[in-house]
């Protein structure tokens, strides 16, 4: 026999839930809670990557890209990833779409399992400084390679840097009539 909740079971004071569905509950089905327990207890299983193992990586399977890290870069996970941003630019810009799919394997691999410190370096010193505001048909090509999480940090730079300068474009007459004000306060 199962008991019927009392006052005195805990959390029986809340108000009982109206057949209302928020927005987040009509999104996850049985078949979305199912894929992202899957992906969770994937990345479980999966061990963080830290800026040693970036540059382990480096060394062992992109040579060309440890040539150009230089000894004052060394230790500087911005500069270590910058220094791979280059040569996938390079590759970019080369039209060697065979070497950018290698660079992005490596980075798509680390990014996914990234330490908090490697995590931001791949953000910023590679999607960020490669990507962003690059509209050339090489580089849409490049960004089309991208895997989906790295797709949406760039989507989400894009949007925030989008938001900073309508912000920024609205508030550019009051802040120049400001500044015309202290001019002639200055001169008088």
């Amino acid at each position: 026999m199962i008991p019927f909740p009392t006052r005195t079971l805990p959390h029986t004071d809340l108000p009982i839930a109206d057949n209302v569905m928020h927005p987040f509950e009509q999104l996850l089905d049985f078949k979305t809670f199912s894929s992202l327990r899957r992906m969770v207890t994937h990345q479980h299983s999966k061990p963080l990557l830290k800026r040693t193992d970036f540059m382990k990586q480096v060394t062992l399977y992109l040579p060309e890209v440890a040539a150009r890290i230089e000894e004052s870069d060394f230790g500087i996970v911005h500069l270590e990833v910058g220094a791979m941003r280059l040569t996938t630019r390079e590759a970019i810009i080369g039209r060697d779409f065979a070497t950018v799919r290698r660079h992005l394997s490596l980075i798509t691999d680390l990014f996914d399992r990234a330490d908090g410190e490697l995590y931001e370096a791949i953000c910023i010193s590679y999607l960020e400084a490669l990507l962003v505001e690059e509209t050339s048909p090489v580089f849409l090509e490049a960004r089309s390679m991208l895997s989906k999480p790295m797709e949406n940090v760039l989507r989400q730079t894009e949007l925030r840097m989008d938001k900073l300068r309508s912000e920024t474009n609205k508030n550019a007459p009051a802040l120049a009539h400001q500044g015309v004000r202290r001019s002639l306060q200055e001169l008088d």
